[in-house]
C-alpha cells in the first residue's frame, strides 16, 4: 500500500465516522454551518470529500457542532494515516497550543486593564457625587444669601 492509498484510506474512514455522527444528530450541514459559524459550502464539502484537506480546525469545528470528539472520528483512521501526516497534525495541535496561550495570556491584560478602568470608573462616579452634593449645598447657600438680601432691602 502506498502513502497515497493510506492517506485517502484514512480520509475515507474519518469522512465516513463524521457522517455516521451527522445522522446519528440528525443535523443539516446549514445548521452544523450555522452553529460554528462555517460557510454551509464549506461543510457541505468536508462531508461530500470534495475538500480533499480541510483544515484541522474546521474538521475541530464540525465534530464540535455535532457534539462528538476528535478521537471518535478519527480513532480508526489514524492507524491508516502516513506518519507525515501525524507530524503535520501534531505540527498544527503545537501552532494552536502556542496561539491559544497566546490568547489566554492577551485576555488576562485584557482583564486587568478592565479591571483598572471599572476602578477609575467607580472613583469618577464617588467624585461626581461629592461635586453634585457640594453644587446642591452653594445652590441652598445662594438661596439662603438670596433671601437674607430680600429681608434686608424690605427693613
Amino acid at each position: 500500500m502506498n502513502r497515497q492509498t493510506c492517506i485517502n484510506d484514512g480520509q475515507e474512514l474519518w469522512r465516513k465516522n463524521l457522517n455516521e455522527l451527522r445522522n446519528r444528530t440528525g443535523m443539516s450541514y446549514k445548521q452544523i454551518a450555522d452553529k460554528e459559524n462555517l460557510s454551509e459550502k464549506t461543510v457541505t464539502r468536508v462531508f461530500t470529500g470534495e475538500a480533499k484537506n480541510p483544515g484541522v480546525d474546521v474538521i475541530r469545528r464540525i465534530i464540535h457542532a455535532l457534539g462528538g470528539t476528535w478521537g471518535e472520528v478519527f480513532a480508526e483512521s489514524s492507524a491508516v494515516i502516513g506518519s507525515q501526516d501525524l507530524v503535520t497534525l501534531q505540527a498544527e495541535v503545537n501552532r494552536l497550543t502556542e496561539e491559544n496561550t497566546v490568547l489566554t495570556s492577551s485576555l488576562n491584560i485584557a482583564n486587568l486593564d478592565l479591571a483598572a478602568q471599572q476602578n477609575k470608573v467607580a472613583a469618577l462616579e464617588s467624585e461626581i457625587k461629592i461635586l453634585r452634593l457640594k453644587l446642591e449645598y452653594e445652590e441652598k447657600l445662594v438661596a439662603v444669601h438670596s433671601f437674607y438680601n430680600k429681608l434686608n432691602s424690605n427693613n
